[in-house]
């Protein structure tokens, strides 16, 4: 593959544009069902993981080309960061983008392990965007879930179950279930992936 054809190129930009928004949209439904229920914020993430296997392996097979998996983790850090949540949200965004991106390249885009390890660093990443302000941004994140309408109640109790091992099992479970919805993913993608010449 020549310099020229590992540009993205605006069709490839149209697919992850596409591609981002709908992967967003699992992550908005969601955070809408279990925001309000403190003990599902820590499944939040991996139902997440689970949904959307499907959509970043279509993309990650589709474009094959590095940064478009960058571009879907930033631009869903942004919105989050706009929806409420915090500016680490493009920190890990970024980081973790890149690293998921670099971990599907070594596979050129092709192997089914390296695009799994791929998403389940960029899972890992939007577990650290969701959580990480409930740690260590404790104020701002009260102050804005009550601009939201939360009850202080519910958010003491969101922290209450956040704070401790529980935020290892979180992230621990980010990661399992990147694995499943790859899995579940790559039974709804066979056909593509035969296509696409995938292993």
């Amino acid at each position: 593959m020549n310099a020229a054809t590992k540009r993205l190129r605006a069709k490839d930009l149209i697919t992850t544009g596409i591609f981002t928004l709908l992967f967003f949209v699992v992550v908005f439904v969601f955070a809408m069902l279990f925001s309000g229920i403190p003990v599902m914020q820590p499944f939040i993430v991996c139902a997440d993981a689970i949904f959307g296997g499907a959509i970043f392996l279509y993309l990650a097979t589709k474009v094959r080309k590095f940064s478009a998996i960058t571009i879907m983790s930033v631009i869903t850090g942004l919105i989050m960061c706009l929806a409420g949540h915090f500016w680490p949200c493009l920190i890990f965004g970024s980081a973790f983008g890149l690293l998921a991106d670099f971990l599907c390249s070594r596979g050129a885009y092709r192997r089914f392990g390296w695009n799994t390890a791929g998403y389940a660093a960029m899972m890992l990443g939007l577990a650290l965007d969701g959580y990480t302000p409930m740690l260590f941004f404790e104020s701002a994140f009260r102050q804005t879930r009550l601009d939201m309408g939360m009850s202080e109640e519910i958010i003491q109790q969101i922290l209450d179950i956040i704070r401790g091992p529980m935020i290892i099992a979180v992230f621990a479970g980010a990661v399992a279930c990147s694995v499943v919805g790859a899995f579940i993913g790559k039974a709804l993608l066979k056909k593509h992936f035969e296509k696409a010449g995938v292993l």
